[in-house]
């Protein structure tokens, strides 16, 4: 674009400031070059502002647009629980502690005389003896344990691979 079209173009548009404004009013009385072009282009605004109708997007793609925003969102901020690994750590050992707690009172409370006759049906330990909620308490550790050791296996074999 030539500066006489940007000159034109400013006066045409009220962006000029009021110098300029007389600058181009002067140029288009004198000069027929300025004159004619001036005119071409009022011409040409008029003709794209009476024709311009301006449409709506469609609802679909207004719905596109906005779940493909929502898609590069999510892909760049993924949803991630952020959960303290020194809390994983401290539950994990106050688990083993109290499993090995509990070890230590199955093998404190075994009889080791024993007769020659004596079976393993025959064996009967404290611990077990006191009902069904150390049952399900230990119940309860070995799956997360085995929890545990899943996951851990998990992550080895993921970092191993890349």
């Amino acid at each position: 674009m030539s500066s006489i079209e940007e000159k034109l173009w400013e006066y045409i548009d009220g962006t000029c400031t009021a110098a300029e404004r007389e600058a181009v009013e002067k140029l288009i009385a004198d000069n027929d070059i300025y004159r004619q072009k001036y005119e071409e282009l009022l011409a040409f605004n008029k003709a794209i502002s009476a024709d311009i109708e301006l449409d709506e997007p469609m609802m679909a793609f207004t719905y596109n647009v906005m779940d493909a925003i929502r898609t590069d969102y999510a892909m760049q901020h993924p949803l991630k629980t952020r959960v303290n690994k020194t809390l994983i750590w401290v539950i994990g050992g106050l688990f083993t502690v109290i499993l090995l707690l509990a070890f230590v009172i199955f093998l404190t409370s075994l009889s080791w005389q024993t007769d020659v006759n004596m079976h393993a049906n025959d064996l009967h330990f404290m611990i077990f003896k006191g009902g069904d909620v150390w049952q399900a308490f230990l119940f309860f550790d070995t799956i997360l344990l085995l929890f545990v050791l899943n996951r851990f296996l998990r992550n080895r074999i993921s970092h191993q691979q890349s």
